[in-house]
């Protein structure tokens, strides 16, 4: 990993040398000849240097590009053995010798060396002249300077347009990727993407990048950015998108290994345009998000509605051709409004712009969307488990799912079943409602008065008390049960003293008449709490 410093300085070298390539693509290096060293042409060349004396090597500060007629070691075999590996100490990029004028042919030790030190070797011809050389050389180099600062004026200009045409952050990345050529992915916290640009070429290495190289999802432990790695012909740069010391997503720009150094100095002026914009969207994902609740409260609380309504849902949505829909409940087992607010948010993001249903009761949030949609069950629940193990490792979830209906409009059915599944469901588990025949069994005793009469016999006694005493006992055996009757966890969820939770619990056995010290007793008060949650599912207070 090259550290940020090393980055810098490489940058600059790129705009004040020439690579060996460049060198000898200048007219007058016409017919000269690589015999070693083929694989670092990339080398850099700040100066071009004519070498006559032995000790000259010593001399140089590195970034040559060194001429030489050999007349410096034309009687001494061993120094002409060896200036290879004294030009390589040097950081020299190239030499090059003028064919049999003082040497008549290079040692072969003198190849090996170019090959394992990488210093090119290059054989001029004979009639090569060192001061158009040299001229040439500079002429190119301030060419280039000159091209760079013309183009980067260029590059500049057309980035404070990006800035004062306002574009949303997609439309600022397709800009960004369009100017540089480069494939960009912006993703969120948890590898979720958030908009992309592929260029055409790049597609397959993207493909493979982001589905088989787990270093990609890691980028938060890198200490230096950018995080530059190749994989294969291309180069991956890594970016953090940061605003206030936090981190709010990454960028990946994708390019092939030869590249202008002029647009790292874009894309990096892009970043610092992206996270301003990412800051300023980051309540878009909610603002849909709340859109689409109005609209599931439609459908959830009106009794019929015409056939035109979901007709343009479809239209509006793209779910013309969608002939499978599912319902999901995430159960949060936490009361924080502000973590309900910002899962919501997150699935807004996972599916960017594509339909999808979705309302809140308490801490249960209910998501309804296609099966054969580009969002499934599995990306929900990864990424909200992954969000939530960021977010606090204290913090779980479960997961409960309807069966699957072949219309929207029986989003009612999908969240009745998802509610019930979620009553049976443990923390941190995926629970289908086709997987439980209890639960189908208990669904239709729903309206059964004997259920009714079960209920009040087991909860009737703490129900009153609760009434009458302003207390929290039903909502306790709630929480007893739902973290596993746990006591350490279920005082510190009702924020009280383990004392008071024992003396709760105590009350409860005494004005039920059940023990929750064996399993008859434990049985009777959670199918209890079971059935008086999915009797009064729309009303209860827990």
């Amino acid at each position: 990993m090259k550290d940020e410093s090393k980055l810098d300085i490489d940058k600059v070298n790129l705009r004040t040398s020439l690579s060996v390539r460049e060198v000898l693509k200048i007219p007058i290096f016409k017919g000269s000849k690589v015999i070693a060293g083929k694989m670092k042409l990339q080398n850099e060349c700040k100066h071009i240097t004519i070498l006559e004396t032995p000790e000259g090597i010593e001399w140089l500060e590195g970034g040559e590009f060194l001429l030489s007629t050999g007349y410096a070691f034309k009687d001494d075999k061993g120094a002409l053995e060896n200036v290879i590996y004294r030009a390589s100490k040097q950081n020299v990029s190239a030499i090059a010798i003028k064919e049999k004028r003082y040497i008549n042919y290079i040692p072969q030790r003198m190849i090996d060396q170019a090959n394992e030190y990488g210093v090119p070797l290059i054989m001029l011809p004979y009639n090569f002249i060192y001061t158009k050389a040299l001229t040439s050389f500079y002429n190119a180099l301030m060419y280039k300077k000159n091209s760079y600062i013309y183009e980067s004026q260029k590059m500049h200009d057309k980035l404070l347009r990006l800035i004062l045409e306002n574009k949303n952050v997609p439309d600022t990345v397709n800009a960004l990727s369009k100017l540089t050529n480069f494939s960009i992915i912006i993703m969120d916290t948890i590898s979720n993407v958030i908009c992309k640009n592929i260029i055409s070429g790049h597609k397959n290495v993207c493909k493979k990048i982001f589905e088989g190289n787990k270093l990609f999802h890691n980028i938060e432990l890198f200490l230096n950015e950018p995080y530059v790695n190749e994989y294969g012909d291309y180069k991956i740069y890594m970016y953090k998108l940061s605003c206030k010391d936090d981190i709010i997503g990454y960028m990946y720009v994708i390019s092939e290994l030869l590249y202008k150094s002029l647009y790292t100095d874009v894309i990096e002026n892009g970043k610092r345009i992206l996270e301003l914009k990412l800051e300023k969207e980051k309540n878009e994902p909610l603002n849909a998000v709340n859109l689409n609740k109005v609209i599931t409260n439609i459908i959830l609380n009106s009794k019929s509605l015409p056939d035109k309504f979901y007709l343009n849902i479809r239209n509006n949505y793209k779910w013309n051709n969608k002939k499978s829909f599912i319902g999901i409940c995430i159960d949060i087992y936490t009361k924080s409004q502000k973590l309900i607010e910002q899962i919501c948010s997150l699935i807004g993001r996972i599916f960017n712009g594509q339909g999808f249903f979705i309302t809140e009761d308490a801490n249960k949030i209910f998501i309804f969307f296609p099966m054969d949609g580009d969002v499934n069950l599995k990306d929900i629940v990864d990424k909200v488990c992954i969000f939530l193990n960021k977010y606090d490792k204290s913090v779980s979830a479960s997961f409960s799912a309807s069966k699957i209906y072949d219309n929207i409009k029986d989003i009612p059915k999908m969240y009745n079943e998802c509610y019930i599944t979620s009553l049976f469901n443990k923390e941190k588990e995926t629970l289908y409602y086709d997987s439980l025949d209890t639960i189908k069994l208990l669904y239709t005793l729903k309206e059964n008065m004997q259920t009714s009469e079960y209920c009040n016999k087991t909860l009737g006694s703490i129900k009153k008390y609760d009434s009458e005493n302003k207390s929290e006992l039903v909502k306790t055996l709630n929480t007893y049960f739902k973290f596993n009757m746990n006591k350490k966890v279920v005082s510190k969820e009702l924020h009280i003293h383990p004392e008071t939770l024992r003396y709760r619990l105590s009350k409860i056995e005494d004005l039920t008449g059940y023990s929750l010290h064996n399993s008859e007793g434990i049985f009777a008060l959670q199918m209890g709490i079971k059935l008086y949650k999915m009797i009064n599912y729309n009303n209860s207070s827990f």
